[in-house]
C-alpha cells in the first residue's frame, strides 16, 4: 500500500504556521535563493572565477584545483590556498603549486575572494523581485511578532540586504557603527532579557546572519587591533585588501574566525531553543558540516521543526515530472519524523515518504502558486514560486479549504 500527500493540504498546514506569531521562526537560505534571481550556483562561479583571473594567479588557481579533487569548487580551492598560506607562514623560499611566499599567497586569497565579489555583485530590480516580496511579506505579517524572524544564509550576495533595505525592514546582521560597521558579537549572542538590553537590538527587527560571509564584509587594518573584519555599504575593496567570505581554516587567525563561528553557534541556539520552525528553502544538502548542525538538533530538540523546500534534481525521461526529489532527501526524511521535506514528485511528512495526489479545484479562476498543474508538480522548492506563495499570503487571497487527510491506495 502507497500513501500520497495531498499537496493543498500541505500548502495550506504550511501557510498556518507561517501566520502563527507565537513559535519562533527562521529561514535557511541556500544558493538555490539566488540562482532563482540568475546569480551562479557554485559549479557555475567556479567557472567564473577561473575565466577572471589572469596571469600567474590563474596558473595557480588550475595547479590548487588540480591538486584537489575532480569537480573541487571555489569554495575548497580556497579553503587549499588559505591552508598554503598557513603552510607557508613568513618563509619566502616555502612553495607550493607555485605560489611562493606569503605575498603571493595573500595576493592569491585576495584575487579569488575579488573574483567572487565580482561573480556575485548587484542584479537589476526586476531580478531580485522574489526577494522583495519576500522582504514585503516580513514588513507585512511580522513586525510585531513576539521573536524576531531570523534568517540564515550561506550566499555572498546582498539580495537579501538591498530587498529588506527598499522594502523598510529594519534588521540587524551582527554588525555596528556607521562609518565602518564593527562586528559585536555580543549583540548575537543576546536573547532579549532584561540582562541582555544594553546589547539587545530592537526585538522586532529581522536578523540576517550570512554563515559564509559576505561581498561587503572587508578584513582591513584597525586602529588598535592587527586586524578586524568591518562591513561597508559599497562591495568595492581597497587595493590589498581581502574580503571575508567563506570560513576557512581552523586555524585561520582568530579576528576573520569569530564571525562565522558566532554566526554558526547561532544557528545552533536557534535550532536547540525550543519550539521552533526552521524553513530551508535553496539548500540541496551539500554542506556537512551545516548537515550535521540541523540534523543534530532535529535528534536533540523534539519541538523544532523542519520544513525543507527542494528544488530538486533532473528526473529523466523515465520520471513523471521534470523533477524528482533525491534518494538521499528521502532517507533524511524516513530516519527524522520532525523533518518535513516538499520535494516536486513526493513529500516526506512525519517520516513517511509518498507522492504527491492531484489536488482537486474547486475553481479554476483560483491561483495556486505551490503547485504546477501541467507538469504535476510541486513547485515551493523554486525560490521564486515560494516568493509568489507568500505574495498571495500578504493579500490574503484564499486558497480553498484545506483537503482531507491523505489518500492511500
Amino acid at each position: 500500500m502507497s500513501v500520497t500527500h495531498d499537496a493543498l493540504r500541505a500548502a495550506n498546514e504550511m501557510r498556518e504556521q507561517l501566520a502563527g506569531s507565537e513559535r519562533r521562526l527562521g529561514f535557511f537560505c541556500g544558493a538555490g535563493t539566488s540562482m532563482a534571481v540568475g546569480l551562479p550556483g557554485i559549479g557555475d562561479l567556479t567557472k567564473q572565477v577561473a575565466e577572471r583571473l589572469t596571469g600567474k594567479e590563474k596558473e595557480q588557481f588550475g595547479l590548487v584545483a588540480d591538486d584537489l579533487h575532480s569537480g573541487s569548487n571555489v569554495e575548497e580551492i580556497l579553503d587549499r590556498v588559505r591552508l598554503y598560506r598557513e603552510l607557508i607562514g613568513t618563509d619566502p623560499l616555502r612553495e607550493y603549486c607555485k605560489i611562493k611566499g606569503s605575498e603571493e599567497a595573500r595576493l592569491l586569497d585576495a584575487a579569488i575572494c575579488r573574483a567572487i565579489s565580482d561573480g556575485v555583485r548587484e542584479i537589476s530590480k526586476d531580478e531580485k523581485k522574489p526577494h522583495l516580496i519576500f522582504a514585503q511579506w516580513l514588513r507585512a505579517l511580522h513586525s510585531r511578532r513576539d521573536w524576531p524572524v531570523e534568517i540564515f544564509t550561506t550566499n555572498y550576495d546582498v539580495c537579501f540586504e538591498q530587498a529588506m533595505e527598499a522594502s523598510g525592514v529594519p534588521f540587524f546582521d551582527g554588525f555596528v557603527g556607521s562609518v565602518n560597521p564593527f562586528f559585536a558579537p555580543e549583540c548575537i549572542e543576546a536573547e532579549g532579557s532584561r540582562a541582555d538590553m544594553y546589547v539587545y537590538p530592537c526585538r522586532s527587527w529581522t536578523r540576517l546572519w550570512k554563515l559564509h560571509g559576505s561581498i561587503n564584509w572587508h578584513i582591513r587594518s584597525a586602529e588598535h587591533a592587527t586586524e578586524q573584519i568591518t562591513r561597508l555599504s559599497t562591495v568595492d575593496s581597497k587595493p590589498g585588501e581581502e574580503l571575508a567570505v567563506f570560513p576557512g581554516r581552523n586555524k585561520y587567525s582568530e579576528s576573520r574566525k569569530l564571525p562565522f563561528l558566532a554566526m554558526q553557534d547561532r544557528l545552533r541556539k536557534f535550532l536547540a531553543g525550543g519550539d521552533r520552525l526552521l524553513v530551508i528553502a535553496g539548500y540541496s544538502f551539500s554542506d556537512q558540516h551545516l548537515n550535521e548542525v540541523i540534523l543534530q538538533a532535529l535528534r536533540s530538540n523534539p519541538q523544532l521543526a523542519v520544513t525543507a523546500l527542494i528544488f530538486g534534481e533532473d528526473g529523466g525521461e523515465q520520471d513523471k515530472t521534470p523533477r524528482i526529489l533525491p534518494k538521499s532527501m528521502e532517507n533524511l526524511g524516513s530516519e527524522h519524523r520532525n523533518l518535513t521535506i516538499f520535494g516536486p514528485d513526493k513529500a516526506s511528512i512525519g517520516g513517511v515518504v509518498g507522492g504527491w495526489s492531484v489536488p482537486a479545484r474547486e475553481s479554476d479562476s483560483r491561483e495556486w502558486p505551490f503547485w504546477n498543474s501541467t507538469q504535476k508538480m510541486f513547485v515551493l522548492g523554486d525560490f521564486t514560486a515560494f516568493a509568489r506563495f507568500l505574495e498571495v499570503f500578504i493579500g490574503f487571497k484564499p486558497l480553498t479549504p484545506a483537503a482531507q487527510n491523505p489518500v492511500t491506495k
